[in-house]
């Protein structure tokens, strides 16, 4: 059996807890050091249903992209959220472990991987922390095309386009997984077209000035996969252990004839 320090010990030496922001909450959230651990879940986000499943799974450590919490928990009763998530992960002996701004920012994480994914390589967006990446396709491709690339490997989610322009030929391309509406300003002038997620209606209208175009992948679509980089990195160095990918979706929907 590993105990549950080896993994958290291996992860941050590998990630550490220094790179993420000051605001943020990555690292153990739930469990204790001396645990032993046979089977690991993965997760975007710990909800009730990973929780469930994870338990029938007989997971003993879930790792997840997003915290259990950031903004701190005031009392800890099931009918309140997110401190449910916290007693019902120890009622069930199950260990979270999230890697969020310190996996952003690192080779391993979404960003990466969907750079990786279409060929990208550049440079960060921003240096310090370098959230997003910012380079070139291997060979320039119409909007659709990338398009229809992106969505061939990304989960599904509600997708958003700004400034679409199908036709155009694109190279330079910049990539920020998650929310990086913020980051409109960087790309502008830096990129032709920006993939990311979560951009507000405000982002959308400087992007249209800016003439930036915007593939707003959705935050689930672009970091649903972050797992795949950690599962290599983990399978490899802890090879008796046993992995699940647990089952999530978008909680975003379109209504169609409704």
């Amino acid at each position: 059996m590993v105990k549950l320090k080896e993994i958290k010990d291996f992860l941050e030496s590998s990630i550490p807890l220094e790179a993420q922001d000051g605001w943020d909450n990555s690292g153990l959230q739930v469990g204790w050091s001396d645990k032993s651990v046979k089977v690991v879940g993965f997760a975007l986000s710990a909800s009730t249903p990973v929780l469930d499943e994870a338990s029938e799974k007989g997971v003993e450590l879930l790792i997840v992209h997003h915290p259990v919490t950031i903004s701190g928990v005031k009392a800890l009763i099931p009918e309140a959220y997110p401190s449910k998530l916290f007693l019902e992960a120890v009622r069930r002996g199950i260990a979270v472990y999230a890697l969020h701004t310190n996996l952003d920012v690192s080779p391993y994480g979404p960003t990466a991987f969907i750079a990786q994914e279409l060929g990208l390589t550049g440079e960060p967006i921003v240096e310090k922390p370098p959230y997003g990446i910012v380079g070139e396709l291997r060979e320039e491709v119409t909007q659709a095309e990338l398009y229809k690339r992106l969505t061939a490997f990304l989960p599904k989610d509600v997708y958003r386009v700004v400034n679409f322009k199908p036709l155009n030929r694109v190279k330079r391309v910049a990539v920020c997984s998650g929310s990086g509406g913020s980051f409109i300003d960087v790309v502008a002038g830096r990129a032709e077209l920006y993939i990311t997620g979560d951009v507000k209606y405000h982002d959308a209208l400087k992007a249209l000035e800016l003439g930036l175009t915007v593939f707003d992948m959705g935050h689930f679509g672009t970091e649903r996969l972050f797992y795949l980089p950690l599962l290599r990195l983990l399978s490899e160095a802890f090879p008796s252990l046993e992995f699940v990918v647990l089952s999530e979706k978008s909680p975003y929907e379109v209504v169609k004839d409704a």
